[in-house]
C-alpha cells in the first residue's frame, strides 16, 4: 500500500430541503435564498440557492441555478456530498457533488466553508421538477465513521523478521565468537 488507506465511511445521510414557491423566487444574479439550518454529523448546514445564478463565481452561466452547501458550524469537517433534485414523475434526477473525493469544509469563520455548483441546472429545467410549486433538493452526506478516522500509514520494517530467518538457517548462518583475541567457530556447538 502507498499512503494512508481510506477510513470506513458512514452510510449516506439524506436531508430534504424545500424551496417553496420556486417559480416566484428572485432571479437577480448573485442574490441568494438560504434554507433553514439542518443538522448532520453534529454540524449545522444550510443550502444557499442562487435562482438567478452566481454566488460570487464568475463561471456561473445565465439561466442556471447555483447551489452551495454551507458548513455553518465552528469546526471543520470532511464529507462526501451530493445535491439531488428528483424528477417527480420518475424521470432522470439532476445532481452534482463530490461522491468520490472527500471535501474538507472549513468552519464558517474561514474560507472554503462551502462547496457547490454554479451551474447546477437550468432554471427552465428545474421548473419541471416542482412538487406543488416546491423545488426539493436532497442533501446527501457521508463522512468517516466516528473512531474510524484514517490511521497514519506506517510501513512494516522487515529487518527483524529477515534477520531471524537468516539466523535460524543452518546452511547460511555461521556465527563466530572472538574471545580474548582468538577466533572460535560455532560450527561444532551443541544444539
Amino acid at each position: 500500500q502507498v499512503g494512508a488507506p481510506p477510513g470506513r465511511l458512514s452510510g449516506w445521510m439524506i436531508a430534504p430541503v424545500h424551496f417553496n414557491g420556486f417559480a416566484g423566487l428572485p432571479t437577480t444574479k448573485d442574490l441568494a435564498v438560504h434554507s433553514p439550518e439542518f443538522s448532520c454529523f453534529g454540524h449545522q448546514w444550510e443550502v444557499a440557492m442562487y435562482p438567478g445564478g452566481g454566488g460570487g463565481v464568475v463561471d456561473s452561466e445565465d439561466g442556471f441555478v447555483a447551489l452551495w452547501l454551507v458548513n455553518k458550524s465552528a469546526e471543520a469537517i470532511g464529507v462526501h456530498y451530493k445535491l439531488v433534485s428528483k424528477h417527480p414523475a420518475g424521470g432522470q434526477d439532476i445532481w452534482g457533488g463530490s461522491t468520490s473525493t472527500m471535501r474538507q469544509f472549513s468552519n464558517m469563520y474561514s474560507g472554503n466553508a462551502c462547496f457547490g455548483h454554479p451551474n447546477f441546472a437550468r432554471r427552465s429545467t428545474l421548473m419541471n421538477y416542482l412538487v406543488d410549486g416546491t423545488l426539493i433538493v436532497e442533501v446527501h452526506l457521508r463522512t468517516n465513521k466516528p473512531g474510524q478516522q484514517s490511521a497514519p500509514f506506517v510501513p512494516e520494517n522487515p529487518f527483524l523478521r529477515n534477520a531471524m530467518l537468516d539466523f535460524g538457517d543452518e546452511e547460511t548462518a555461521d556465527v563466530k565468537f572472538e574471545v580474548g583475541g582468538t577466533v572460535e567457530s560455532a560450527k561444532g556447538r551443541r544444539k
